[in-house]
């Protein structure tokens, strides 16, 4: 995010509103731009167009979900993997071990296809499409982190408008009325040109290397709680869904082996939506204000300060923190509130009287859900990789025990509930765990680095202990 952070403060210090203006948007495009991009899209190919065909919606939601959680196990390892080799300016080694992750990413998928479909057969011509679908997005997340990586910002939310537009056309042109594989391929021919644009910016920038390279998996012994970071998230935010998918009351199998439930899916989908402001504010708060505070404290540690001046400047990022956390809260509770009286008085399209309950509980959630990541994304930014995973798979058991509970137990009303509750309890919990850590980051960062000295010039604290024992 350097280069992100380096433009973002550029427009700021120039003062003007048209720049602050200019500045936010960019923040929004980096943020969620691919978010709201994709969505567009969809949403011209499924409204504007009026496509209603089912195979077409079915590999469109699946392909999402299955290459969102199968990129979890990556995304969060390819980042600090890319990081450390930017910083030791080994740059013609990231493409080819992102191209590695993508052999083992997709063979992970093509595993997950073989069995889903052996106990679930349909025509061939649909577990193709779809199958080519879902390995499409998942190739478009793991490499669009090798592009944001590099300095090309501006060109990485091209790709993504480009991939947009021919998403659109393609999925037009080609699908027509019982040829549902045609929308399908057309969408995933429009991934296919996202893809390359983000290939050919990578290649750009990083050395022009082909090599396929699996070095990285020597590295995951170092960074195994990244691998599982990501995936638990993403398992922690859909659990709710999947259980509610297969419960019997709610549930719904428009096709076999594929559950939906459009009652809970539509109002938790406008819901999520409504972060959108959250992860902005997050990103313009963290590369603008508290970035400055976390390098000078950190600056103060690799120059060999003293005490007083490093505890001073721990004090200093601490109060920054805070107020930052506390002004993004701020500004996403104000949001929140105000969908929430829309959807009370019937403002918000496509609710109907039947979908308010549901959209009021995934409003609340969508907030803490957007809060939780926020905390969760600051721990990382310290390297308290243990403790983001701890928290995870704590929100992810939450959401599924309580899902369960509510969906069989209580029913419609509580639909959702489960969701908010286990992001409120991630919420404040990490929000503790992170202030307490933060507190103690001096301690803390002593205590992660080696000693200086070989084996054999020193004594433990334990063998001292022993040893006057033994003297006694």
């Amino acid at each position: 995010m350097a280069g992100v952070g380096f433009r973002l403060n550029k427009m700021f210090h120039k003062g003007g509103v048209s720049t602050d203006l200019l500045a936010i948007a960019y923040s929004i495009m980096v943020s969620s731009g691919p978010w709201i991009i994709t969505t567009i899209s969809l949403w011209i190919i499924l409204t504007v167009f009026k496509t209603n065909d089912i195979y077409f919606n079915v590999a469109i939601v699946y392909s999402f979900i299955v290459s969102i959680i199968i990129s979890g196990l990556f995304i969060m390892f390819e980042s600090r993997r890319i990081s450390d080799l930017i910083f030791s300016k080994q740059y013609k080694k990231i493409l080819p071990e992102v191209m590695g992750m993508l052999v083992c990413s997709s063979l992970i998928l093509i595993l997950i296809m073989i069995v889903f479909f052996a106990f679930n057969h349909h025509e061939l011509w649909f577990v193709a499409s779809f199958s080519y679908l879902t390995l499409s997005l998942l190739t478009l997340w793991i490499m669009s982190i090798a592009s944001l990586s590099s300095d090309s910002v501006n060109w990485y939310i091209m790709a993504f408008l480009i991939m947009g537009f021919f998403s659109i056309l393609f999925s037009n042109i080609f699908g027509r009325d019982n040829n549902s594989i045609g929308y399908i391929l057309g969408y995933a021919l429009g991934v296919n040109i996202g893809i390359f644009l983000h290939y050919l910016i990578a290649l750009i920038y990083f050395g022009t290397d082909f090599d396929v390279s699996f070095e990285w998996i020597g590295e995951t012994k170092k960074y195994w709680q990244n691998i599982l970071i990501g995936f638990t998230y993403y398992l922690a935010l859909w659990i709710d869904d999947f259980v509610t998918w297969y419960s019997p009351q709610f549930g719904e199998i428009p096709l076999k082996g594929f559950h939906f439930s459009f009652i809970y899916d539509n109002p938790m989908f406008i819901a999520y939506l409504t972060i959108i402001p959250t992860s902005t504010m997050f990103i313009l708060v963290l590369e603008t204000r508290f970035y400055k505070t976390y390098k000078l404290f950190y600056d103060s540690l690799r120059e060999g300060y003293n005490y007083e001046e490093i505890e001073i400047r721990k004090n200093s990022m601490l109060k920054e923190l805070k107020y930052d956390v506390s002004l993004v809260v701020r500004v996403q509770l104000i949001i929140t509130l105000s969908l929430f009286l829309l959807n009370e008085i019937n403002l918000i399209p496509f609710v109907s009287e039947s979908l308010k309950p549901i959209l009021r509980i995934g409003l609340i959630g969508a907030m803490l859900n957007s809060f939780y990541l926020m905390i969760m994304l600051l721990l990382l930014y310290f390297d308290f990789r243990n403790t983001a995973l701890y928290l995870n798979i704590s929100v992810f058991l939450i959401n599924l025990i309580l899902s369960i509970i509510f969906t069989y137990k209580l029913g419609y009303y509580a639909l959702g509930a489960s969701y908010s509750i286990a992001f409120t309890i991630g919420t404040f919990v990490g929000y503790k765990l992170l202030l307490s850590k933060v507190n103690n980051i001096i301690q803390l960062e002593y205590f992660r680095q080696k000693l200086a000295v070989e084996p054999g010039f020193y004594l433990e604290f334990n063998d001292i202990k022993k040893l006057m024992e033994e003297q006694k």
